[in-house]
């Protein structure tokens, strides 16, 4: 672009907009535009993109009056780059937030790009689309035009005069992809790759009955597409939801459901990527819970994200994430080994059937006989704060227990239990470390006599040597 063009086409974009008043001026990815300046893109392009960013400040709000009604929107998905002179009043101040379609938005975008498709009949067609837009939660508009456009093209490919639900829901499946990319199933599911899906199908609806989110219910789940996070749909979440410390505890340990089963039915050197961000999911959450919702021992100060924290503080998040990553796993692990039954039945349905719909999971897991298992410790989380923050003395130690010295508080160091498992030494080693103790005390006593004793003679000897 040669120098000033930007500007001038800014300046020829608003007059011909107040030629036509009243006007729309609609500026897609305005981020391209009207990033904050003095970045380090300055030179060269930087600095035309900012003549015409400085052109779009005047003619919005400058010291040129116009009556002209000219309304300016501007769209952007990086708000957080924007030049604050853009954002400030008299510019864009007025800031709106356009999220993901709710599901009558849903409805609604599906009934304007069907508008050219064939249909049965207007009946079917209404049905076919209000249940696609209950399976499309988190669905963009352009991810709901393309399902449309690909039913088409079935339809076209089976020559077929209308499109139909089977067209539908094959559409919907290669909206999902395969390795989240977008790209359709060329070849076959590889058995031992099918069998870790419905392992991990089944262990993720087990863990959803057993800890079910009232305004987000399962729909169903299938293991005909190969993705690193669970084929699992929900139903649309209904109204606000206020999700108490207890709501987000249960998500971190059904976030843990792929990767504790792939390991106890697999082994843990048999584990492979399917399960890959079962892991990362987990720790994401327990860290939000940690850092921003102020509901645990860390405190009650929000940190945005982990590089907020100093380094005495990260420790303790990581101990206290650990903690609750402890007890997420050993809970996941006790729930598919109660309703291990459970998780065998609806596996073998998958396998055959390919899907299976909420009622038949529920089903199976009301009626599948349970084997009872023993109380998961449940999360202390004062315990991993004072384990992670190595409060102890140093003097006498079990080795690789506890250690035990005067003068500070607590008793933990590195390679020491926790608080709860300190009842479990016996009153033998107790009484060792008493003796210990007290041998300690007393030789730190006759040392500190011994010095004092000393000290009390050097200044004697110095004065004798003054007056020599």
């Amino acid at each position: 672009m040669f120098v000033g063009v930007a500007a001038s086409r800014v300046k020829d974009l608003f007059g011909n907009a107040r030629s036509f008043s009243p006007s729309i001026i609609f500026i897609d990815e305005i981020d391209a535009i009207g990033s904050k300046r003095g970045g380090p893109d300055i030179g060269g392009g930087g600095a035309e993109r900012e003549q015409g960013l400085l052109q779009i400040l005047t003619e919005m709000d400058g010291f040129k009056v116009s009556t002209a009604q000219v309304l300016v929107i501007g769209a952007t998905n990086r708000l957080d780059i924007l030049d604050p002179a853009l954002l400030r009043k008299g510019r864009f101040d007025k800031i709106i937030r356009v999220g993901l379609p709710s599901e009558d938005g849903r409805y609604a975008i599906l009934k304007v790009h069907a508008r050219n498709k064939f249909f049965r009949s207007e009946e079917e067609k209404h049905t076919l689309l209000k249940e696609i837009s209950e399976l499309t939660e988190d669905f963009t508009g352009a991810e709901l035009q393309n399902i449309l456009n690909e039913a088409g093209i079935l339809t076209a490919r089976k020559d077929l005069d209308y499109i139909g639900r089977d067209e539908l829901l094959e559409a919907l499946k290669r909206q999902k992809g395969t390795f989240e990319t977008g790209q359709e199933d060329s070849t076959d599911i590889p058995e031992e790759l099918k069998l870790r899906l419905a392992y991990r199908e089944a262990a993720v609806a087990v863990l959803a009955c057993y800890f079910p989110e009232p305004h987000r219910p399962i729909l169903e789940t299938d293991i005909n597409s190969i993705r690193s996070q669970p084929n699992m749909r929900y139903t649309e979440i209904s109204g606000q939801v206020f999700a108490r410390k207890s709501d987000y505890i249960n998500s971190i340990v059904r976030a843990c459901a792929p990767r504790v089963i792939e390991e106890e039915m697999f082994g843990i050197d048999n584990m492979c990527w399917i399960s890959a961000k079962a892991t990362l999911e987990a720790s994401r959450r327990a860290e939000f819970l940690i850092l921003q919702t102020g509901m645990t021992a860390f405190g009650k100060a929000y940190y945005k994200n982990y590089s907020d924290l100093v380094p005495n503080l990260a420790i303790k998040l990581e101990a206290l994430r650990d903690e609750y990553m402890r007890y997420a796993t050993e809970k996941c692990s006790s729930v598919l080994k109660e309703y291990h039954l459970a998780v065998e039945t609806i596996t073998d349905i998958l396998l055959e059937k390919g899907k299976i719909e909420a009622e038949e999971i529920w089903d199976i897991y009301k009626s599948a006989p349970r084997v009872a298992q023993s109380p998961v410790r449940q999360v202390d989380e004062y315990g991993a704060l004072i384990y992670a923050g190595r409060w102890g003395i140093h003097g006498i130690s079990l080795p690789g227990r506890v250690t035990f010295a005067p003068g500070n508080v607590g008793f933990s160091t590195f390679g020491a239990p926790r608080p709860s498992e300190t009842q479990n030494v016996s009153d033998e080693t107790w009484k060792l470390v008493d003796d210990i103790w007290d041998k300690r005390v007393q030789n730190i006593k006759d040392e500190a006599t011994k010095v004092i004793e000393e000290e009390k003679e050097k200044p004697q000897l110095l004065m004798a040597s003054h007056f020599l």
